[in-house]
Order: C-alpha cells, then sequence, then structure tokens
C-alpha cells in the first residue's frame, strides 16, 4: 500500500527560522546585558576595595607616627645604627613633598634619592616614621644594666629579623639599633646588636619590666620609616594604557632596596597638611607652600583617586573628583590637575588622620 509522505513547509521552516532567530537575539542580548552590568559590578568592587586598602595602608602609618611607646612625644630617640634614615620623631616624623614632573618641592632627602623621577606629575610623596605598635617586652626582670647584649624578648610578634632596625622604648625615652643577632623560636628570643652596624655595643641605659612604675610599660618593636608614592607600575591594561599603583618605599634597610607596589589602580595621591598656628586654630597646606612648618602638623588630610584597571564603562569619564583639597578633572578641562579619562570607572577616597603622637610645645 503507498502512503503520501508529508512535512514542512518551506514557508513553515522560514517562520521557523525567524521565531528561533528572535528568541536566540533576544537571549544574546540578555546575556550580553547582563555581562556587562557583572563586568561594571566587579570592575566598581574591585575600586572600591583597592581604594580601602590604599587609603587605610597610608592613614595606619600616620595614625602612628612618631610612635615609640609612652614617651611623652617631646623626647627624641637615641640612634645607635650607623646605617639609618635621619631620625627625628619630634619634628620630622612626617614629611612632605610634591612632585611636578621634574622637581620635588620641598627637596627630597637624600634616603629618598631611589624614588628619583618614579611619582606621577602632580602627585605628592608622604613620608612617615614610628614604631611598628606590634610590641613585646623583655623578659622578666629585664636588663641589670645598660651592658646587657644581646636583649631577651618575651615573644617575637614582629617577626624580627637580622638587619631590621629595632626600637626599645619605655616612659622616659628609646633606643634605636639594627639588629645582628636574632634566635629562632616565638618565646625568650635574643636579639643582639654588635659595634659595626651600631656605634656601640650596648644601649643607653638599661631598661627593666618591672620595678619602678615610671619606667613601665616598656616596648621592643620594628622602627618603620616608609614613603608613598603613585607611579607607573611598568604594566599596560587591554587598551594599552599605563597601569599605576600606589608604591612604598622601606628606607630603614642597608642598603636602601627598592620600592615596592601596594595596590594597583591608584591614579593619583594628594596631601594636606593641618598646621596648629599659634592661637590654636588649624590652616591646611600643600606640601609645596612655603608657608608651612612641618614640625607644627598635626593632622593630615590624604586623597586618592582609584581608577579600574580596565576600560569598562560605556562612556568616556567626564567627571571632576575632589581629592583632598584638589579637584582632578578630565583632559582639557579647566581644573589644574587631570586624571586620564577613558572609559575607566573612577572613585575618590579621602580622609584626616589626627597625629596623636604629636605634642607641640
Amino acid at each position: 500500500m503507498n502512503h503520501k509522505q508529508s512535512g514542512y513547509s518551506l514557508i513553515e521552516l522560514m517562520i521557523a527560522s525567524v521565531i528561533g532567530l528572535v528568541v536566540l537575539s533576544g537571549a544574546v542580548t540578555i546575556f550580553t546585558s547582563n555581562k556587562a552590568s557583572q563586568s561594571l559590578s566587579l570592575g566598581m568592587s574591585q575600586v572600591q576595595e583597592n581604594g580601602r586598602v590604599a587609603l587605610d595602608i597610608i592613614a595606619n602609618g600616620l595614625r602612628l607616627a612618631g610612635y615609640q611607646g609612652c614617651t611623652n612625644g617631646i623626647q627624641e630617640p637615641v640612634v645607635l645604627a650607623n646605617t639609618a634614615p635621619p631620625i627625628s620623631l619630634v619634628s620630622e616624623s612626617v614629611w612632605g613633598s610634591r612632585f611636578d614632573g621634574s622637581m620635588w618641592v620641598p627637596s627630597r632627602p637624600a634616603d629618598l634619592n631611589q624614588i628619583g623621577n618614579m611619582p606621577i606629575a602632580d602627585t605628592d610623596v608622604i613620608y612617615v616614621k614610628h614604631g611598628s605598635g606590634r610590641a613585646t617586652i623583655l623578659n622578666a626582670p629585664g636588663m641589670a644594666d645598660a651592658n646587657v647584649n644581646p636583649i631577651i624578648l618575651a615573644r617575637n610578634p614582629d617577626q624580627l629579623d637580622v638587619g631590621d632596625l629595632v626600637m626599645i622604648s619605655d616612659c622616659i625615652g628609646s633606643d634605636i639599633f639594627r639588629a645582628t643577632l636574632v634566635s629562632p623560636g616565638t618565646t625568650n628570643v635574643a636579639v643582639g646588636f654588635n659595634a659595626v652596624d651600631n656605634s656601640q655595643a650596648n644601649l643607653s641605659r638599661a631598661y627593666t619590666v618591672t620595678g619602678n612604675p615610671a619606667f613601665d610599660p616598656m616596648r621592643v618593636m620594628r622602627f618603620e620609616s616608609n614613603a608613598y608614592f603613585v607611579a607607573d607600575s611598568g604594566r599596560i591594561d587591554k587598551a594599552g594604557q599605563s597601569i599605576r599603583s600606589l608604591f612604598v618605599l622601606d628606607t630603614t634597610a642597608s642598603p636602601i632596596g627598592a620600592p615596592t607596589e601596594l595596590v594597583e589602580g591608584v591614579e593619583n595621591l594628594q596631601v594636606v597638611y593641618g598646621e596648629r598656628l599659634a592661637n590654636g586654630s588649624i590652616r591646611y597646606l600643600p606640601a609645596d607652600d612655603a608657608n608651612l612648618d612641618m614640625a607644627k602638623v598635626t593632622s593630615v588630610q590624604v586623597g586618592l583617586l582609584l581608577r579600574s584597571v580596565d576600560q569598562i564603562s560605556s562612556r568616556e569619564d567626564s567627571k571632576t573628583y575632589l581629592v583632598a583639597n584638589r579637584e582632578i578633572g578630565p583632559p582639557g578641562g579647566s581644573t589644574t590637575i587631570s586624571h586620564t579619562g577613558g572609559r575607566y570607572l573612577r572613585a575618590a577616597f579621602n580622609t584626616t588622620v589626627r597625629l596623636r603622637n604629636r605634642a607641640l610645645p
């Protein structure tokens, strides 16, 4: 028996194809939209996270500026280390400069020569010195006299190592020396210092744990001296544009090494300094203002401009951002400082930090 075969007509196939294309087009549109939205969300999350981390790093250093334990803030440490950055915690625990692309104003100190012309033009460099705050004490009863060497630490939370600058302090004052011996272990750690890397192999006086309350509390910690700035990371994004980052130069090493990259995507750093005047009021001035007396600075305003690593926005960034006390606008705009433009996501981060360890006469 013969049966007629039946199937879809050409018109039906064309209609089905059109419907399929419409559905597929809608799915592609939704997928593309979701992907773009996800990219924007991830990009802004990255900017926010990097901005908070970068600002916290600088702000935490500033909060510790000049810290040397429970001293009264007007006593300078005794520096025994032969190779150390200039240390004046009373007047120079915070120092700053602006880089215009070729000059530092004010001129950089010799211990920052390693930075050279790395900073981005129209950005600030801020230099902070302090004890780490991750302190321990001597094992009881401490030192019988100033000639005890090595000193024995109860613990080593700072993970002190040979070559580190070490600060020992109490409420009377402090000594800073370069460690030439650190025993292994986590308790009763011996830290020694010789007369080659230091001016002498003994401290300026004895430090005790118990006894006269005037000598308590005593602390032993790493001494830190860090300069923060923004520079080219040496990497490029997908569009071939340079990626900028926050860097730090540790000036306690001997010899001083290369700067270390901390956080990428930091496009600009602006700093203004709060100087306390004779009448008790505070005025904020940039580092390059000739009227600024850095020794009288009691607070610091820090501003960072962050951008996404890649261009993920749908339009050019034409916004102006307030960073510290300066406006940073698009290229070709009316502001004296410009960002790099492009389809990047940007956000400004600002904070004011009180120098709680600085006591003015």
